[in-house]
């Protein structure tokens, strides 16, 4: 093998010789290139072929985990005598399952990766945000009808409706609100979501009043205010997914 020294001192006796008709050459041959790419008429993937790639990649596992948990609902609700009371509890579970799906990019550590690619995070978030709440809306919609159908539930179909709404839009926004401010996403996520579904569960050991039908009134209001808040952070997300701006930071 030969030595460092010798291969030192032979790296050290080349000798470069400039050609300035190469590097003129070279220069005008990326000019070209850079040119030509910057006229080039490239067609672009509009949003729905973007969102069915997203299904793609992420559409079966977010289906297969918001329909396991909608089985294992409906399968312990059979054994409550109030059950009504338990939907804003089980409704951020919904949302828990599918934040595997949403930081997928964080679990496997290439969220710079992600950065890299033509479309930008708050693209790809809404993306996933999108197919997460169509999964959700076929969900809560069998779930009610199970209930109305299958249990005989005496709550009218408004009081349902807000008591699976109320709650999913408080957790939806809170998750938004870290994932736009701090890091650790996926840990303060599934904290907020368990801490929700907790939240709605003492509230309703602490004032079961809250789900008799004469209560409608202040689920409106509830709806109302954290509806307020989800649109606002959607529309803020909206926002910078057709500019194509990074929405919060990325670990």
């Amino acid at each position: 093998m030969m030595k460092s020294i010798i291969l030192k001192n032979y790296l050290n006796s080349y000798k470069y010789i400039e050609n300035p008709k190469k590097i003129e050459e070279t220069v005008a041959e990326c000019r070209r290139i850079t040119e030509e790419r910057a006229v080039l008429n490239r067609k672009r993937s509009n949003y729905l072929e973007f969102l069915s790639e997203v299904f793609r990649m992420n559409g079966l596992m977010i289906l297969l985990g918001q329909m396991a948990t909608l089985v294992m609902i409906c399968l312990f609700i059979q054994f409550i005598n109030d059950y009504p009371r338990l939907i804003p509890v089980c409704i951020p579970l919904f949302i828990l399952v599918a934040l595997p799906a949403l930081f997928e990019a964080e679990i496997s550590k290439m969220s710079e990766i992600e950065l890299a690619t033509r479309n930008s995070c708050a693209q790809l978030l809404l993306a996933r945000l999108v197919i997460i709440g169509a999964s959700d809306i076929i969900c809560f919609t069998l779930l009610l009808i199970v209930e109305l159908y299958c249990f005989h539930t005496g709550q009218g179909i408004l009081n349902l409706i807000l008591y699976v709404f109320v709650p999913y839009m408080a957790c939806v926004t809170m998750i938004l609100r870290l994932i736009r401010s701090g890091r650790r996403r996926l840990r303060n996520s599934a904290g907020t979501a368990v801490l929700t579904s907790i939240i709605f569960g003492m509230v309703a050991l602490v004032i079961p009043g809250l789900y008799k039908a004469s209560s409608v009134g202040i689920w409106l209001i509830c709806f109302i205010i954290f509806g307020s808040f989800f649109i606002r952070e959607m529309g803020y997300l909206i926002s910078l997914a057709k500019e194509g701006k990074t929405y919060g930071f990325v670990d």
